[in-house]
């Protein structure tokens, strides 16, 4: 008979798998971008500017909000924070050089391909590495969640069973009446 898995070791293995299918379509993405397989047009490389801008100054704040709360620091990682910050600002850099420098986009493509290509692959490296790390350190808020959750489930499963255990002996007792 094959033993139940328990829920936190459950949540750690679909969050260790999430994590990895991630970071092995960043790692694809950004190979085939690399070796110019996928070829992004102009209006998709403007579009990427400006989303990457915004995101990595989201990189930032949430560095420094994790480091200024102590509530969120007790929640989250402070090393996933960490190693997104350098992403946060080398995506400022990048996005700023070919927005303001006006970047030929078709000419200068290069520029482009490893600027986005080392976006995608250090993201796959980050998300490796905090799916094998997370593994054995979980994140705190996650863990928390999780005992919640098994915690209300058995809390559930409890009462599901006493309402069963009840509903026979009513049961006997109406018949007990007639």
């Amino acid at each position: 008979m094959k033993k139940k898995m328990d829920a936190v070791t459950k949540a750690k293995l679909i969050y260790l798998i999430e994590l990895l299918v991630i970071a092995i379509a960043f790692l694809v993405i950004g190979i085939l971008e690399l070796l110019a397989i996928l070829k992004i047009n102009t209006v998709i490389l403007t579009i990427f500017n400006w989303l990457t801008l915004f995101g990595g100054l989201w990189l930032i704040i949430d560095f420094v909000w994790i480091m200024v709360s102590k509530k969120r620091r007790l929640k989250a990682s402070i090393l996933d924070k960490s190693l997104l910050l350098p992403l946060g600002i080398y995506l400022i850099t990048f996005d700023l050089i070919c927005l303001i420098g006006n970047i030929d986009k078709v000419s200068q493509y290069d520029v482009y391909r490893f600027g986005v290509s080392a976006v995608l692959l250090y993201v796959f490296i980050i998300y490796t590495f905090e799916a094998i790390y997370h593994w054995f350190k979980p994140i705190p808020g996650f863990i928390e969640d999780i005992q919640k959750a098994d915690e209300e489930d058995q809390k559930a499963a409890a009462k599901k069973l006493e309402n069963k255990e009840v509903a026979p002996e009513e049961n006997k007792q109406e018949e007990n009446k007639e």
